[in-house]
This record gives structure tokens, sequence and C-alpha cells, in this order.
């Protein structure tokens, strides 16, 4: 404690113990008093409120005898003892969701003795979260940036090597009139792909259509391709109707879920890619069309060959170019400026400013979203609609299925791992492996827990940890 002199013109204020007491008492941060044995001298609440410690624990007790027995072996105040110099320690993981930072001073007598450590705790949880928001506003700054350098990427938000590869593969064929092929699951954004590589061609002025193979029924799917003359059928128009093929003419036609095309239609269209002509239903003369084709699937088309449920010759025809997304699950990173693209977004259409609380964007990081990216964009746009305050806390999350399993997956660890069925052994276990480490990595703030967590030993952890390739999930220390 500082003596300073009293000011001119001011009653000299002689503090007594009880006065100085109930100032240490009163200290917002906490406060913890060593003596040169480690013995517990002084304490105050704060301390504990901090910590999450209980009084029976450290009160009237040596200190290095508790840290020895506690998860936290050697602390702040034990080693600022020991190295007779000041110590400042990060903790996360005393109390979950608090950031606790721990300086310990140790005080020398004339002899070089550490006669007192005073160590100080302070809760940086809230300058944490106004850093994470810091961090989040810069992600958004930079997001604007690249789509006004780049208008055509307009929707394309990325920051994994993995889809960033793609992209930028897909930019080099869009310049060339090439079929490609997009495989992943639903919602991981195959049109968003799809829309990237027209945007970019040399047919960017041309009209993008795009065609649900599985969403028209069977009957209507020739003539809603291909077209019609007047008459074809009892109910066509008059003067005919120009089909999707013929709409999109020189421009480029999605087929969404083309694994869903019925065979008796596949055949035509290999025709059409091949021949580059299309026969409307009832027509005698083919007519020409000038089409690029992009088609997408979440099924397994190569088996869907070895099977006999499609085409081989359309199955090779259409993969010239293929690019698999992979779902969100496997690229968490991507997570954060998804979520930050779409609630802005959001904000616009809607007229509102909401922005997502710390624990809000951390339980959206650990969820596994089997909906991929359109399942999040949709889950956003409900919370900006549904929520009453400018930020979006826990409670803004509906108890309704998904949404319900989003909010409790911090609490409790999701049962549903997700492996290619068509894998080995050994690499289903390595896949099953990574995800169980991804997920605890996200619960647990230190090997020690995730060792814990998973059953196995602490080494163990730190080596699939850096075999899987999870240092972007790195613990922070």
């Amino acid at each position: 404690m500082a003596v300073v002199s009293s000011p001119p013109h001011s009653q000299n204020i002689n503090l007594t113990f009880e006065e100085i007491s109930a100032v240490f008492e009163q200290s917002y941060d906490g406060i913890l008093v060593l003596d040169g044995n480690a013995d517990v001298v002084l304490v105050n609440d704060s301390y504990f409120r901090i910590t999450g410690l209980d009084k029976n624990d450290i009160e009237c007790k040596n200190f290095r005898e508790f840290a020895q027995n506690s998860p936290y072996k050697k602390t702040a105040c034990i080693e600022a003892l020991d190295t007779k110099r000041p110590v400042t320690r990060t903790h996360n993981n005393l109390i979950p969701g608090k950031v606790v930072m721990v300086t310990a001073k140790p005080i020398l007598d004339e002899t070089g003795r550490v006669r007192l450590v005073i160590g100080n705790c302070r809760d940086m949880s809230e300058m944490v979260q106004l850093r994470e928001q810091l961090e989040r506003a810069q992600e958004i700054e930079e997001l604007y940036y690249k789509s006004l350098k780049n208008p055509k990427a307009t929707g394309l938000v990325a920051v994994s090597s993995r889809i960033n590869e793609i992209f930028h593969a897909a930019l080099k064929v869009s310049s060339v009139d090439i079929t490609v092929l997009i495989t992943g699951e639903s919602g991981v954004g195959k049109e968003v792909l799809a829309r990237y590589i027209h945007e970019n061609s040399s047919r960017r002025e041309a009209p993008f259509v795009a065609i649900n193979c599985g969403a028209i029924p069977d009957t209507l799917l020739e003539s809603e391709f291909f077209g019609y003359v007047g008459g074809a059928f009892t109910g066509s128009l008059k003067h005919g109707k120009k089909g999707l093929f013929e709409t999109a003419d020189g421009g480029t036609i999605f087929l969404d879920e083309i694994g869903d095309l019925p065979f008796s239609l596949q055949v035509k269209l290999l025709r059409a890619l091949d021949a580059g002509e299309i026969t409307r239903v009832g027509a005698n003369s083919p007519t020409p069309v000038n089409v690029r084709i992009v088609a997408a699937t979440n099924k397994d088309l190569g088996n869907m060959v070895r099977e006999n449920r499609f085409r081989e010759d359309l199955y090779y025809r259409l993969n010239v170019i293929h690019f698999h997304i992979p779902p969100l699950r496997e690229r968490p990173e991507d997570i954060r400026p998804l979520c930050m693209y779409f609630l802005n977004e959001c904000n616009r259409r809607y007229g509102q400013s909401k922005r997502l609380s710390f624990e809000v964007q951390k339980a959206l990081e650990s969820y596994i979203w089997p909906g991929n990216v359109r399942q999040l964009k949709h889950m956003l746009e409900r919370m900006v609609v549904l929520s009453d305050g400018e930020q979006l806390e826990l409670s803004s999350i509906s108890d309704d299925g998904d949404l319900l399993r989003c909010k409790n997956l911090t609490d409790a660890p999701t049962d549903m791992i997700m492996v290619n069925r068509f894998s080995l052994i050994p690499q289903v276990v390595e896949e099953v492996e990574k995800q169980i480490l991804s997920h605890a990595m996200r619960l647990h703030s230190s090997s020690r827990q995730i060792a814990k967590a998973t059953g196995i030993d602490q080494t163990t952890v730190l080596r699939k940890i850096k075999k899987y390739g999870l240092d972007q999930l790195c613990l922070e220390k």
C-alpha cells in the first residue's frame, strides 16, 4: 500500500485497522496474501467469488499443500514465492465460461527473503467478450472488403483451406465450357458454387436456370426440360412452350439432385449434352441449344451406376470436373464468419442491429449442423426475427427440435457421429476419434480435462491433436 501525503487544505486521515480491512474486503478484485512459508494470511471474499474456491479449501491453511493436491499444481503465487519475481497467469478452467487473470508479487525483507506474496485475481471475462466482439467486427469488415473487391464472389464466405481451394479451382474452371459435377450433403452450398462458376464465366450475362430434378413429377419432367409443341398432349398450350433448356440458352443450367432423374430421361439428357440439341415433346425435329451443364447431388452416383440406377455413360459425361463440398461439421472454422455474414444479411433485410452474445456464438460453433449452412442461415434468421433485445442470448434459441439441441450442446455432448459408410474400418476409427476430440476441445479448456472426458491419457490427447491437424482449435493457455 502506498503512503501518500495529504493534499493541501485537506484533513489528515488516519485509517484504523478496521477501516483498512473494510477497504480490503470491498475490493472488486480478489486478493490473496501468503507469508514466506506459503501459509494463507489474508484473503477477501472477492477471491472466492472469482476463483470459485471454497473458504474451507484455503483459509488458515498452507497454500502450497493445497495447490499440490489440486488440479492447478503450481500457481502464480507459489511460483512468485519460489522465484522471488512477479508472475502473471491467465486461467480459463477455474469456472466454466470465466477467464481469470492472476498476478502475484513477492515482498522481500532486508535480507532478500520473501516476507509476503500478494496475489491479485481479476475477472477478465467481460474484456475477453469485448475482444471477441472486436474480432467479429473485424471479420465482418474483411468480408465486406472482399465482396467490394470481387462483386462476383458475393455470398461466398470461407476461412477453411478446403473451401478456399474449391473456389480457387472453380474460378479456373469457370473460364472453360466444361461440365461440372458438385457433390455434398444437403445444405452445404452446392448451388452457391454453381452460381459462382456461372458468374465468373463468359456466360454471366445470360440466364442461370436452376432445376431441382427431385421436385418435378416424373410425368412432367420431359416437357419441363425440353418444352413441347402445341397440341402435344391434353391441356397443353396452343402455341406450345419453351423448356428450361431453351430458357437457359447461352447461359448455364444447374441440375440439382441429378441422382433423382428418372432412368428414362437420362438418355435424353445425354443426347442434349452430346449433340447440343433437344427435341420438344411432340416435335419432329430437334432444336439446337447452347448451355453449360452444372449438376449436383447428395447421392453416391458411382454406387448408383453399380446398382444400375444411373447410366454409366451419363455419369462419366457429367463427372468431367468434380467438386466435393465437405459438410460444415468438418470445417468448424467457417461457422463464425458464416454467422457474421448471415446475421448482417438478416439485420439489413429486417432493419435490425442484432448481435450475438459470447455464449450463443460458442454454442453455434459447437453444434454439428446436420443441415449444414442452410440450417445455420435459417436458425440465425429465426433468432433475429423472434428475439426482443439487441443482443441474441441463449434464450433467443427456440425450444423446438434442432434449435433445442443446439442450445443444450454446451451442457451435454452429442451422441451423433458422422462417418462415410464406404470407408475402411481404420479410416472410420480415425474419423470418429477426430470428431470426438474436436468436440471435446470445444467443451473443455485444458488437455487434462479432455483426457479425463475421453478416457485417454494427456500425452495421447496432445499426440492425436497434432495427428489430426486440430491445431486451429488449439487450447487457450
